[in-house]
């Protein structure tokens, strides 16, 4: 009965256009990929500074090896932390002014592990619709009140605060969302949660890199001297991923020293995995310096991202994203398979989102780039774009 149940399930993702499929690369130059013999310009990853071709990191990683072999071979707590890792946390905490940061990872883990250990029975958490999916795990799992506010509408969450109570409130969002790359209003959060006594659990996954003078996220594009002051920053736990502009693997968690240090005693995520290999723990170091330093690729990478918004003709296509992040409304999701089919077919790799990732009939093409494009990369892409949209 089972097999029987899981097989019409699957048919009918078929039928609906909602079966997923995985393509395997084989190869990478840059910003192509080769997917069974043919080479496409990839639109589809988080690599938005380009650093996972980053000979430097690569370098590190390989030292790393050098030095403390291919794994980490326990978890954390208990022979698996190596000073380099210590090392990330201190450099992490530094650079964003925080008490203190722990090394999870992943992201997925991260926010499982936080949201779990700091909320309960008794708790309520505050979610913006849209929210990753991680984040809606990681509550459900706590087992809190789950209450969610309508997307980017902080006028609804007022409402929401005002109106349930618990032992501990705490509001948690994407800082930029994965599939509209819209951003979180950080002042605003930080102001409710002060007036109304929460804790404010920030996602920075596509942020961290790419916003702020010197790339250090969400924070610093609101606060340009990451000068919020120690009472506000009391209520803030911030997360930001080391896969997407890092380039590596893992996450951060940056909080005051009494989070953190709860977070090593109850997070599970953190306490019974193994940890991050201390290799790639070597690159990670590397990229967090070259990302403080990468004035050139982020403005590089504004560049690019104007040049697709004037490029794009039907501007109704366009969501209201001003980061790496942007997605081509189609809405249905069969037209939205053609165009992504008709792209790949002409050496562009851009992958359809559709439901359940998305809400129903909000079916997209999210390009995603990187600065290793060139402009005439993007401008290639939207032409084609131009030509082949469904109005």
């Amino acid at each position: 009965m089972l097999n029987k149940d899981l097989s019409e399930d699957l048919k009918d993702l078929a039928s609906n256009q909602l079966y997923r499929y995985r393509k395997s690369i084989k190869e990478i130059k840059g910003q192509k990929i080769r997917i069974d013999d043919q080479w496409v310009l990839n639109f589809s990853s988080n690599d938005y500074l380009g650093l996972t071709q980053n000979n430097d990191i690569k370098k590190s990683i390989i030292n790393g090896i050098k030095q403390y072999g291919n794994g980490s071979g326990a978890s954390h707590l208990i022979s698996g932390h190596y000073s380099i890792h210590d090392e990330i946390e201190k450099l992490s905490a530094k650079n964003l002014r925080f008490d203190k940061s722990i090394l999870f990872t992943s992201g997925f883990a991260a926010n499982i592990g936080v949201i779990t250990s700091l909320c309960g029975r008794n708790d309520v958490i505050f979610s913006d619709k849209l929210n990753h999916a991680s984040l809606n795990e990681a509550s459900l799992l706590s087992k809190s009140k789950f209450i969610r506010y309508r997307h980017l509408n902080l006028d609804h969450l007022e409402q929401l605060l005002k109106k349930y109570n618990g032992r501990r409130k705490l509001i948690i969002s994407d800082s930029v969302f994965s599939m509209d790359g819209d951003l979180i209003n950080i002042p605003i959060l930080i102001n409710l949660c002060e007036k109304y006594d929460a804790y404010l659990y920030i996602d920075d996954a596509h942020g961290f890199g790419v916003l702020g003078k010197n790339g250090q996220g969400i924070l610093e594009h609101y606060f340009p001297k990451l000068d919020i002051s120690l009472k506000k920053k009391k209520r803030i736990i911030y997360m930001f991923t080391l896969g997407k502009s890092v380039g590596v693997s893992g996450a951060i968690v940056s909080a005051s020293n009494e989070i953190v240090d709860y977070l090593i005693q109850k997070a599970k995520t953190y306490i019974y995995t193994t940890a991050l290999s201390p290799a790639f723990a070597n690159g990670i170091i590397t990229s967090l310096n070259i990302i403080k330093k990468g004035k050139d690729s982020r403005a590089k990478l504004l560049e690019l991202i104007n040049i697709l918004r004037k490029t794009i003709k039907n501007k109704m296509l366009l969501g209201n994203s001003i980061t790496p992040i942007q997605p081509i409304l189609i809405n249905d999701t069969k037209q939205s398979m053609q165009l992504s089919e008709k792209l790949l077919e002409k050496g562009f790799y851009v992958p359809v989102i559709r439901p359940p990732t998305v809400p129903r009939n909000t079916s997209r093409l999210r390009i995603s780039i990187s600065a290793l494009h060139t402009s005439k990369d993007i401008k290639n892409l939207a032409e084609l774009i131009n030509l082949n949209v469904y109005k």
